[in-house]
């Protein structure tokens, strides 16, 4: 038996607006079953990353194949059954209910008139228990805070059962306990096959939950492979430009920090 293609593959991808790249030379493998954390500083290019696996923005050079199969070849909506994104913002309408905002996840697999059916429902409101929300779904979505509002594009992705889960910034506007309980749930899924991205900015977050890691400065790879390979206070210290400082907790997990002043 063969085995199942990787989930997203690129070789010598570079990726930018216009002429100038901002990532260059990119060959990766993520496989199903692996969530990959992509850490860098502002401006790396993370984003841009992303948004040329959606299709979002063309590819400068290079070749990229989600699930065996070129990007160019893929339909919109065929695309969309198998990878979901949760962006950094939400520009639509903001007059959504949390229910409906998640509802949108399900777009892709209903029919021609676009109406969610039984199964769409039970599957939006079983995703907001998941996380913690069921509050959120009446709740219109332009009066609630940036954290919530973040909290319901990973349930409207989630709704979306994708194979491929692009997160860019899953973390940001959440609190501590949320940052977990969404890492965690990515995570779940990870163990059932589906295959993750996720740009984070924290990598204590990266070195908790990530099987791998991609760090990106200055438009080139600084490093890729096993997260607990890969992460040490050196290497995190030349991709962020200051010196950190490393300790492991008592159950062995990493934890890393800016050093302070002497």
């Amino acid at each position: 038996m063969s085995a199942a293609p990787a989930a997203l593959e690129t070789s010598a991808l570079s990726v930018g607006y216009g002429r100038r790249p901002v990532v260059s030379e990119l060959s990766l493998s993520v496989a199903p079953g692996a969530l990959w954390a992509v850490l860098g500083p502002n401006g790396a290019g993370k984003s841009t990353l992303l948004r040329t696996v959606l299709g979002l923005v063309p590819p400068l050079a290079g070749t990229m194949r989600l699930f065996g199969i070129p990007l160019e070849r893929w339909e919109r909506r065929g695309l969309a059954r198998r990878v979901a994104w949760v962006p950094q913002t939400f520009d639509g309408e903001s007059g959504f209910t949390g229910l409906e905002l998640v509802l949108m996840g399900r777009s892709p697999h209903q029919g021609g008139w676009g109406l969610p059916g039984r199964r769409d429902l039970a599957v939006a409101r079983a995703v907001l228990a998941e996380l913690g929300i069921s509050q959120l779904a009446d709740r219109v979505v332009s009066r609630l805070s940036g954290g919530e509002r973040r909290l319901l594009l990973v349930a409207r992705a989630l709704a979306q059962e994708p194979d491929l889960l692009l997160l860019d910034e899953p973390t940001a506007f959440l609190d501590l306990q949320h940052q977990a309980q969404v890492l965690e749930r990515v995570r779940a899924r990870v163990r059932g096959g589906l295959a993750a991205i996720a740009v984070l900015h924290d990598p204590n977050l990266a070195a908790a939950f990530a099987d791998a890691v991609l760090l990106l400065r200055d438009g080139r790879v600084l490093g890729q492979g096993p997260a607990a390979e890969l992460l040490d206070a050196d290497r995190l210290g030349c991709l962020y430009g200051l010196g950190l400082a490393e300790a492991r907790t008592e159950d062995g997990h990493r934890l890393f920090a800016p050093r302070g002043r002497p």
